[in-house]
């Protein structure tokens, strides 16, 4: 008796593990691959020469609205294989950036992440944050990585006389590499 409920203890446990949400052919090929663990991320790997443009827009409060057109200190992009993921990278920069993301078919998926600077302009010292989504970027082409990011944030800030207003950020950020 001890046998035949060992066997089927067996016997279920093989069944159950053999259980998946995920189809494998009968040749053992994956017909069906998970999306991402296929992809090649070495398009993405290396370091870059890269710029940064803001087409940025501040609301004070209801007062006024202000275009912020910045053009950002070039800085040295480098991009890793993140050694954690099979199809995971790393991008860190001399400005102090540090992204994760992971590249599927259609292209490299970043985080979205925190971008702050300072704005010291007619007598207001601030400094401002805001988060930026990234769309899909495409691979390099002739060693050139190039996407737009949209950026948004509502900080507080306190002005002379007026006192604390809150803020609006809208906008985007424009990253082209100029040197690979």
């Amino acid at each position: 008796m001890k046998r035949l409920f060992y066997l089927l203890m067996a016997f279920a446990a093989m069944t159950f593990a053999a259980c998946g949400d995920h189809p494998v052919s009968p040749s053992g090929e994956d017909p069906d691959p998970i999306p991402g663990t296929t992809v090649d991320v070495t398009p993405y790997l290396g370091k870059y020469l890269m710029t940064r443009t803001g087409d940025l827009s501040i609301s004070i409060g209801t007062l006024f609205t202000f275009p912020l057109d910045r053009d950002f200190d070039v800085e040295i992009v480098t991009v890793k294989k993140d050694p954690t993921l099979a199809d995971g990278i790393v991008m860190t920069s001399t400005d102090g950036m540090y992204l994760r993301g992971t590249v599927l078919e259609d292209g490299l998926h970043l985080e979205n992440d925190t971008i702050g600077f300072a704005i010291d302009t007619l007598g207001i010292d601030v400094s401002l944050q805001m988060i930026a989504a990234h769309p899909v970027i495409a691979a390099p082409k002739n060693g050139v990585l190039d996407w737009t990011s949209t950026v948004s944030g509502t900080p507080s800030v306190t002005l002379p006389i007026i006192g604390p207003v809150t803020c609006t950020i809208t906008g985007d950020l424009h990253y082209h590499s100029v040197l690979q």
